[in-house]
This record gives structure tokens, C-alpha cells and sequence, in this order.
């Protein structure tokens, strides 16, 4: 198997279409739409055969939804690659593909992500100019000294807010309250001032603002608890405003087979699931024992912490903890058992103290020399495991707007954000052994019994039993159960005959999976027995079946007897 790697689009796009030559009974692609700037935005449909996907309980992974997160998208080409080549190899691949749908959509950010990987900028989501039409006066990131990467710069000022760390020369710690007497400094990312016609060249000492011109956040644009930008910054001018986001929503909606979720982020090492808007206790019980179950589940596989997102980003400050979310949204508004996988946690590696295992609120408490201590952790880790390429030295530079600086720090993009491609195999197989439990979780309808008995002339009963044998519920949340579009169980009886009793079709409900059964409870909810009398023709051809979107579907024909 082909080793991980960062893939850039036209890497990427040529070897979904070799997969999709090589592999056609598995594997089909399907075009979302296209990008601002004309990409065609992927996904990839896996099953075995994969004519068959549609009528299959399917989970969708997406990746890259940010920019710079291209390690998500290296993970979902690997967990692809794995698919194919370890179908009738591995057992857990095989019955995945025989059983189920896959949906990887490996880069939703293709046009950030192609600017991330093949220039040193840096940007959240698009290279669309947002919310303003026009770059505003200010500071912009830029690789003014030209080597390629957009590091710190640290500008020598009286008034600077950083100093140089006494143990660790290159790391730069905040000045202490009350600290005086020594060299101080001013750290910020490397960049230069962005000026207009009306703005004299003095400006950097008259008003020294950062300037965002890239400030697009896909991952706010979605619409559940959406906020416009004054509230949350790269919320779009409107719910879906963005044509990728459009198109992932619309390919949601009209894949109504769509059981489990989970989107590929970094950086954190955390499997994180719902709730958002609160403690576990704000949602229902049995959706987060789904959710917690998964999850842990997950983080045993993976090596990865397991938490909610309320408990891993609250910090108690916000309004509404990050309104716009895609996880958010595949739960509250489609019922959709979704997380969001934070991969790669370099404080964890390093030994140090990470956000995925404290919390944002656990990590506000820590004092300043704890902070320093972590990060002179971080350095050795990224001296002994990296190398030369993993920090830059302090480098004298004259800034044409600053005048004498230094430019230097840890490299931002595939060290901090991403993994070293050393450590990138190893993260991609801890997401896709998650990826995997998470697929095979989802139910699966079975017809473990199917009788007829004759009980006149020309007069049959038929009884069939049907289960859920997987551990989520037919309408794979509680919540999903409730929503009108996820439809329960639907049985059919289909050839040439006279109902005396009974209906076809039937429409039978929900199932719960094996997930929602206690101990010492008995398995009522999760199967159901329907009986139809018919008037027919002996050696008469039925049909019998059973579908849900999110389930399945079973079917079985019986021959009427003579």
C-alpha cells in the first residue's frame, strides 16, 4: 500500500480515477459541484458491488474542510486505499463493504487547500476575498524574506510584551507583570503592511492592525445556530452562502441513507462528539449513551482522548459555542450520529499539555511558567523527532516596513497544524481504525425468519421476522426517530395475489439496534413481526421486503405451496 502523503488536488483527482479503473465493482466517484474557483468538488462511493450503495445503511466522512487541516484529507485517501486493497483480505473491511455504503468526500477546501500546499499563505477555508471586497489596510501574513514559509517575527520594543526564555533561548515567554529592565519583544506572524492610496507609509506607527483578507469559515457556514459575522468571525454573509458548503448539504439531503458521520480536522488528537450547546445532560439520555459508547470506543482503536464538545471548547465566555458547525448540524437537523476527528496532538507527543485532554477551561488556569515549561517540551520533542527543518532559528531581516527585525519559530504548518510526514502513516491508521467501528455500527436490517403456512384452499399466512443486528437504531440518533424525513421501516408484499388480511406496505416504525439494549431487557425494540393472509395461486412467486434509508434493505422471495 502507497505510503501517506499530503496530496495536492491534481495528485489527488488522478488517483481517485485510477482507484475508480481499477476497483469498478467497488468504487464510483460522483461530483458535488464545483468550487469558486472551478474545482470539482469529489465524492467517493464505496461498496461491494458498489451498484448496490444506495440501498445501503452509508456513512460519510468528509475532510479539509479547513485550509491548512490537509492531514484530514491524507487520513480519508489512506482509509480509501486501505479499502480497496484489504477488501476479501481483512475481515472487518470485508463485511464493512459488503454490508454498508461509504461516502468519502476527501477535500472540501480545494481551492485553500491547493494554496496551502503550494504557496507558504496561510487561510481558514477559501482564497476568496471575505467579508470585505478589498485587502483593508493593516498587517497581512506574508513570507517577506522568502524561504518559503510564513514564520514569527519578533520586533525589539521597550514596551514589548515577550522576552527571550532564560532556559531556552529560541523560546519567546510573556513578560511578566511587573517586569522591567531587560530586552522585550513584540512576536507576531511574519508579514508586511498592506497600504492604500490614502495611507502614508508612516502607517505601522499610526494604527497596526491585523488584516484578514481570507476570513471564510466553512465550518460556520452551515445552518444550525448560524451567527453572521459580527458575532462569529468567517460566518459567511448567509447560512450556505459558500458553493462547497452548499454542496455538501445538498449531497446530505438527497443521500437519505446517511447513518453516521464524521468530519476530519486538525490539530487535537480527540474524537469529539455532541453535545455543543451544553453538558451531556442537555441532551437525551439514550443519544448520549450512543454517542459516549462510539466515541470511547473510538479513543480505545485510535489512542485518541474521547470527549463532547461543550466539555473540550466551553470556556465560558462565549455566547453560542461555534454556531455554524457541520457536526452540529448532521445531528440537530438530519438526526445523524456525527463527530468531528481532531487529528495529531503534538503537546502529547512532546509530553506536554495538550486542549483534547484538559479542555480549553483546564488550560486557561495553567500560570505562565507552566506554559513556558510545555513549550520548552514541545521544542526538544521537535529537535529530536523532526530535526532542522521543524524550527528556524532566529534570523536577523530587514523589514522594509519595520525596519530591523528577526524572523523564526516553530514551522506552522507541518509541525504544529499538520504532522511531520514522518508521523503522518501512524495518525492516518489511528483514524481509520475509528472510521471503520464507526461504519460497522450502523444498523443493519435481517430476516432471520420467513415462514408460510397454507391454511385453505388457495389461503396463506405469511409471518417474517425482522431485527436490527446493528448497534445503532434504523433511524441511527433518538433524535433522528423523531424527524418526519428519516422514514421508519417500510415491508412490502409484492406479486400477483388477493390481501385477506394485512397491508402492503406496512409501515412499521423504528428499530433500535443492539446500542440501546440493557442488560437483562428483552429485544422487543429492536425486532418486529409481521404477519400478511393472501388469497393466491399455489406454486405462486412472492416477495418479500423490508427497507429503511438508514438500515437497509432485506427481501426474499417464497413459493407458495401446491
Amino acid at each position: 500500500m502507497t505510503a501517506a502523503q499530503y496530496w495536492t488536488y491534481e495528485a489527488m483527482e488522478d488517483r481517485l480515477e485510477k482507484w475508480q479503473r481499477d476497483y469498478p465493482e467497488l468504487l464510483s466517484l460522483e461530483s458535488l459541484g464545483k468550487s469558486r474557483m472551478g474545482r470539482t468538488i469529489w465524492a467517493v462511493v464505496i461498496s461491494s458491488p458498489v451498484s448496490m450503495a444506495a440501498f445501503r445503511p452509508a456513512m460519510l466522512i468528509d475532510a479539509n474542510i479547513h485550509a491548512g487541516e490537509v492531514a484530514g484529507n491524507a487520513a480519508a485517501m489512506q482509509w480509501i486505499g486501505g479499502l480497496l486493497e484489504n477488501y476479501r483480505l481483512a475481515p472487518a473491511v470485508t463485511r464493512l463493504l459488503d454490508s454498508r455504503c461509504i461516502y468519502v468526500i476527501p477535500r472540501i477546501a480545494v481551492d485553500g487547500a491547493e494554496e496551502y500546499l503550494t504557496t507558504p499563505r496561510r487561510m481558514r477555508s477559501s482564497p476568496h476575498l471575505y467579508p470585505y471586497s478589498d485587502v483593508l489596510p493593516g498587517w497581512i501574513l506574508d513570507d517577506v524574506d522568502h524561504n518559503g514559509h510564513i514564520l514569527s517575527i519578533r520586533l525589539p520594543r521597550e514596551d514589548g510584551a515577550f522576552a527571550v526564555d532564560e532556559t531556552e533561548p529560541r523560546l519567546m515567554r510573556r513578560r511578566r507583570p511587573g517586569e522591567f529592565g531587560g530586552q522585550y519583544y513584540h512576536v507576531f506572524p511574519e508579514g508586511r503592511v498592506s497600504y492604500t492610496d490614502h495611507h502614508a507609509r508612516d502607517f505601522p506607527q499610526r494604527h497596526f492592525r491585523l488584516s484578514v483578507p481570507y476570513g471564510m469559515d466553512f465550518n460556520r457556514n452551515f445552518p444550525v445556530r448560524w451567527a453572521g459575522e459580527d458575532q462569529e468571525k468567517g460566518a459567511g454573509p448567509f447560512p450556505l452562502s459558500e458553493p462547497e458548503i452548499y454542496a455538501l448539504a445538498n449531497f446530505v439531503v438527497n443521500h437519505p441513507n446517511i447513518a453516521a458521520y464524521a468530519a476530519l480536522h486538525t490539530s487535537g488528537g480527540v474524537i469529539l462528539r455532541q453535545p455543543s450547546i451544553g453538558p451531556d445532560t442537555s441532551m437525551n439520555l439514550a443519544d448520549r449513551l450512543l454517542f459516549t459508547r462510539v466515541a470511547n470506543e473510538g479513543a480505545q482503536v485510535s489512542g485518541y482522548f474521547a470527549k463532547s464538545n461543550f466539555e473540550t471548547f466551553h470556556n465560558g465566555h462565549e455566547g453560542v459555542l461555534m454556531p455554524g458547525a457541520a457536526d452540529d448540524w448532521m445531528y440537530d437537523h438530519q438526526g445523524i450520529l456525527s463527530f468531528t476527528v481532531e487529528m495529531w496532538d503534538l503537546p502529547r507527543h512532546a509530553g506536554a499539555r495538550g486542549y483534547a485532554e484538559h479542555g480549553v477551561r483546564g488550560l486557561m488556569k495553567l500560570i505562565d511558567s507552566e506554559r513556558e515549561e510545555d513549550w520548552r517540551k514541545i521544542m526538544a520533542f521537535v529537535d529530536q523527532k523532526v530535526g532542522v527543518d521543524g524550527i528556524f532559528p532566529w534570523t536577523p531581516f530587514y523589514h522594509p516596513d519595520l525596519g530591523p527585525v528577526e524572523i523564526g519559530g516553530i514551522d506552522p504548518k507541518f509541525v504544529i497544524q499538520n504532522p511531520p510526514l514522518a508521523f503522518l502513516e501512524e495518525e492516518c491508521e489511528r483514524v481509520g481504525r475509528f472510521l471503520t467501528i464507526l461504519g460497522l455500527s450502523t444498523a443493519e436490517l435481517d430476516l432471520p425468519s420467513l415462514t408460510v403456512e397454507k391454511k385453505g384452499k388457495n389461503i396463506y399466512r405469511i409471518a417474517a421476522l425482522v431485527t436490527n443486528r446493528g448497534f445503532l437504531p434504523t433511524s441511527s440518533t433518538q433524535k433522528g426517530g423523531t424527524m418526519k424525513r428519516n422514514q421508519g421501516l417500510v415491508a412490502r408484499l409484492d406479486g400477483t395475489y388477493h390481501m385477506v388480511s394485512g397491508e402492503s406496505p406496512q409501515y412499521l416504525g423504528h428499530l433500535n439496534g443492539y446500542g440501546s439494549v440493557d442488560q437483562g431487557e428483552p429485544p422487543e425494540s429492536s425486532q418486529i413481526q409481521i404477519e400478511w393472509v393472501v388469497e393466491a395461486d399455489p406454486g405462486s412467486t412472492l416477495l418479500v421486503s423490508v427497507s429503511t434509508p438508514k438500515g437497509g434493505e432485506v427481501r426474499s422471495r417464497i413459493v407458495l405451496e401446491k
